[in-house]
This record gives structure tokens, C-alpha cells and sequence, in this order.
């Protein structure tokens, strides 16, 4: 895998952590890339459709937070957070054609600790574990690429394009963008 560092450096997200210690942040993404790596071509596309979701209700309800002018309304704010908390307490996602995606063994095992560290860092706020999060993310984005995100923002436009929107959907794609190198 080519890894362009000094454009992930650049990421405002991670940016903190590299300016910090570069070497140190890298590492710590280099130690989550073979956990990754490991998992099955079709597992990994049920992952990365779960983190376009989480991106994506991450993008609506941060705009909703701050009221932006294109924010959604509260009741559909609400039912977009429904859909992804659901899906990642349930372990499963219902398309609209009635197939259901479900996350069992490993697959459940790693959505846990994506979601621990997720609440550790932005939740608790326990010291490091913001870094250790990014560095769990970025990992993710790494190994799951350009053409496996982008195949699953569609599933979700093909799917829940009435509940986010074009527009969220969008956002969402363009946050993980930079991550897609």
C-alpha cells in the first residue's frame, strides 16, 4: 500500500497528531493497517458501509448542532441518527429491498472497539484516546479505498437518499475524500 503521509498530515483532523510527533502518529496507524488488511474482501465492504453511514449521520447531526442553514429538520435529524445508531447497536443494516446486512463475530468484535474508542475519546474524553481513534479511522479508510467507499455512498443513496439527502450524503463522501489517497 503507497501511502502519501505528508498528505494525510495535512487532514484537519489529524493534522494535531502528526505536527505532534509525526513518526509516532504514522506508527500508530501503521499498527492498525494489518488488522485491517486481514479482514475478507466482503467483510470489509460491510465495514466500510458502516462507517458511510456513521459519516454520513456524523455530517447532519454536526450541522444540525450548529444549526447550519441547510441543516435538516429536527425530526429528520433524529431519524437519521436512529438509522445509524440502530444499525451499529443491532449489528445489522435493512435495505430497502429487504436484504439485511448483519455484523457477527470479528465483524461485531471491531465495530465495538471503533465505537469504544469513539465514546472513550468524544464522549468521556479520556487523554490519548482521540489519537488512537484517528489512528483506528484512518486505517480504516486506508485499507477500505477510493472505489469500496465509494460504491457504498451509493448504496446509501440508493437506500436512504430520502432520510439524508443528496446534500449529507455528499458531505459525507467529502469528508472521507482527503482520507482516500
Amino acid at each position: 500500500m503507497n501511502i502519501n503521509w505528508q498528505k494525510l498530515a495535512e487532514i484537519k483532523e489529524l493534522k494535531p497528531y502528526f505536527d505532534n510527533n509525526f513518526e509516532g502518529f504514522k506508527t500508530k496507524i501503521e499498527n492498525y493497517l494489518p488488522l485491517w488488511q486481514n479482514i475478507p474482501s466482503d467483510d470489509l465492504d460491510k465495514l466500510a458501509l458502516i462507517r458511510a453511514l456513521e459519516v454520513t449521520n456524523g455530517r447532519t447531526q454536526w450541522a444540525y448542532r450548529r444549526q447550519d442553514k441547510d441543516c435538516l429538520s429536527l425530526e429528520q435529524t433524529q431519524k437519521c441518527m436512529k438509522l445509524s445508531m440502530s444499525s451499529i447497536k443491532n449489528k445489522e443494516i435493512r435495505l430497502n429491498n429487504g436484504d439485511v446486512i448483519k455484523y457477527t463475530g470479528i465483524l461485531a468484535d471491531l465495530m465495538d472497539e471503533s465505537r469504544g474508542l469513539y465514546i472513550d475519546a468524544f464522549k468521556n474524553n479520556i487523554l490519548g484516546k482521540d489519537e488512537e481513534f484517528y489512528a483506528l479511522s484512518t486505517a480504516q479508510f486506508l485499507v477500505h479505498g477510493k472505489e469500496r467507499m465509494n460504491k457504498c455512498f451509493q448504496i446509501l443513496r440508493d437506500n436512504y437518499l430520502d432520510l439524508f439527502t443528496e446534500f449529507f450524503i455528499n458531505k459525507g463522501e467529502k469528508y472521507i475524500q482527503p482520507y482516500l489517497i
